[in-house]
């Protein structure tokens, strides 16, 4: 097998309002797509990872992913195998937030799968975003609690997980959120996320560090998520992508980085000595979600089944670094990337609290921007 890196690329980016010239050209131009509704064809009872020969002769489908090793690894082990077995087209595309709301509110919505965060399909659900049909949908062997909202599906499985330096710690490691904010037992600098992306699991981290459980949060909570940060001083510094992130762990400017999993792997893989603390991660999920209006919904749904498959997954891991959404999926991994496997340490993760981030977006965004401009 390749060594691997790490796209490491957040796929979710909030959904904004505007992009109204765009909505404008999205209205005049239609591709010649047909206004006919999409035949319902009989798939009979789904199974994960089958969809039966030829049923979407001449579909074509389009799907709005992050780019890079990621999008790359997810044509060649989902969408590639099921336009082959179904007799579709599988284009891609870049996803962006903006363009997503400017096709719906245009009513003319070319994509028909889109990579995005769990906390984005539970906020743009039922307006952005189709509610989907689970009868459709093979769900027997998806991990308990990864169905977040009634407009995804989960799509993988990564965290936010502490990635500390071993030449350091490697005789007395971080065990616990709170070891991440003790600067006299762990000296060093710290890094952590200053993105323009809002990230609800880098708040709850700071809240779970001072005892908090993340299934009873208060909006005042918020606040003093990021006085934690503040607090570290001149041991905080930040990173804005996933790339700073880790090259920030390969060249030793930060001791302990709260970081995509992604990202810490790509640090170790590349030589730096760096390990996961499993103890307190906190589990991040991204959703396939199928855009409000979609030409062919029953397409895309059937799309997602299949990529739901055990093989199918496992040959993504392989390919991308990410955790896959099959319990049943045993992917070929090296040493170096078993160690950082999201999907074997569910049990002492910790995941987010989604209806109280969609009721308390708008605090939680303004919060987040003074900590991203450092005001």
């Amino acid at each position: 097998m390749l060594k691997l890196k790490s796209s490491g690329a957040r796929r979710g980016t909030a959904i904004v309002a505007g992009a109204a010239a765009l909505a404008l050209t999205l209205m005049g131009c239609s591709g010649g797509a047909s206004d006919e509704p999409a035949p319902e064809r009989d798939l009979g009872t789904p199974v994960a990872g089958e969809v039966k020969a030829g049923a979407f002769d001449g579909v074509t489908l389009t799907f709005a992913g992050s780019g890079g090793i990621f999008q790359d690894g997810q044509t060649e082990a989902l969408w590639d195998p099921f336009a082959k077995a179904a007799g579709a087209t599988f284009n891609q595309d870049a996803f962006d937030a903006g363009k997503l709301k400017a096709m719906v509110d245009a009513g003319n919505v070319s994509w028909d799968i889109v990579n995005t965060t769990q906390f984005d399909t539970a906020r743009g659900c039922g307006t952005l975003f189709e509610e989907y049909d689970y009868s459709q949908i093979d769900t027997s062997k998806i991990p308990e609690g990864t169905i977040t909202d009634k407009c995804m599906v989960p799509q993988i499985l990564y965290g936010l997980v502490v990635a500390y330096n071993t030449d350091a710690f490697g005789d007395n490691p971080p065990t616990s959120a709170a070891d991440f904010f003790d600067t006299k037992k762990f000296p060093g600098k710290r890094t952590v996320s200053q993105s323009t992306y809002v990230d609800p699991q880098t708040v709850e981290f700071a809240l779970t560090a001072q005892g908090k459980d993340v299934k009873n949060l208060k909006p005042e909570d918020i606040e003093g998520a990021f006085d934690m940060y503040k607090d570290l001083g001149d041991d905080v510094i930040g990173w804005t992508t996933g790339a700073q992130a880790q090259q920030q762990l390969e060249a030793g400017e930060a001791v302990m980085g709260l970081v995509w999993s992604g990202r810490g792997y790509g640090a170790a893989a590349a030589g730096a000595p760096v390990a996961p603390m499993w103890d307190q991660w906190m589990i991040m999920v991204d959703s396939n979600g199928i855009p409000k209006g979609v030409k062919d919904k029953q397409a895309a749904m059937a799309a997602v089944n299949f990529s739901l498959g055990a093989e199918q997954q496992a040959k993504m891991t392989e390919l991308t670094s990410y955790g896959g959404v099959n319990v049943d999926a045993k992917p070929k991994l090296d040493e170096t990337l078993a160690t950082w496997m999201t999907t074997d340490n569910l049990e002492t993760g910790i995941a987010p609290n989604v209806d109280f981030w969609v009721e308390n977006y708008d605090a939680l965004s303004a919060a987040w921007a003074g900590w991203a401009t450092g005001s």
